[in-house]
């Protein structure tokens, strides 16, 4: 018998007495076992939270999930988590705002990001669209944060997000300190 438990496939009420018939149902059922075994487990490979890590950078191709290099453990399931709902946003400002928050953390009272998005439906009754058209993302982020990495993060954001023919421009800037904590440290 093997490490598997064979559950006996079971018959219709007819063949309950014919002894061939049972013999060759549990064999099928001794075959099938670890097929089985293996489906019942299969939730915990793909769940990205449950995963071994040897299955985590599989799970990140297959679902298509926008990791970048030196993302710790956590940080790259919570991306694949998020990849389904990215992907139903590709494109779309929502969808660069979501991962912003997911992802990155950007969130406020600390962070606060706008997206000024140029696109529209257009009717013939608008007038012609302006020359020019640009993808403008600003992040007004908190003093004391890295101005320059946080616009590299913000930039290879928007580059992954943004439709291609689009171009952008992101801004980052540091808010400053309010006037009492400029006062209690001076």
């Amino acid at each position: 018998m093997s490490a598997y438990s064979a559950r006996p496939l079971p018959l219709p009420a007819v063949y309950g007495h014919d002894t061939v018939a049972l013999a060759f149902a549990a064999a099928i059922g001794e075959a099938m076992a670890p097929a089985e075994e293996r489906i019942d487990g299969l939730d915990a490979v793909l769940d990205p939270w449950r995963a071994p890590p040897a299955f985590l950078d599989w799970l990140i191709r297959i679902t298509g999930a926008r990791v970048e290099p030196g993302w710790p453990e956590a940080l790259r399931r919570k991306a694949v988590d998020l990849a389904p709902r990215l992907a139903a946003h590709r494109g779309t400002p929502y969808g660069l705002l979501l991962e912003a928050r997911e992802i990155h953390g950007w969130v406020p009272p600390g962070f606060a990001l706008v997206v000024d998005d140029p696109g529209r439906v257009f009717t013939h009754d608008d007038p012609a669209p302006r020359a020019g058209r640009m993808l403008t993302v600003t992040l007004t982020a908190p003093a004391g944060e890295d101005q320059r990495a946080l616009e590299s993060r913000l930039t290879r954001l928007v580059r992954a997000h943004c439709p291609a023919h689009l171009p952008f421009k992101v801004t980052v800037t540091l808010a400053h300190k309010a006037p009492d904590e400029r006062s209690q440290q001076g």
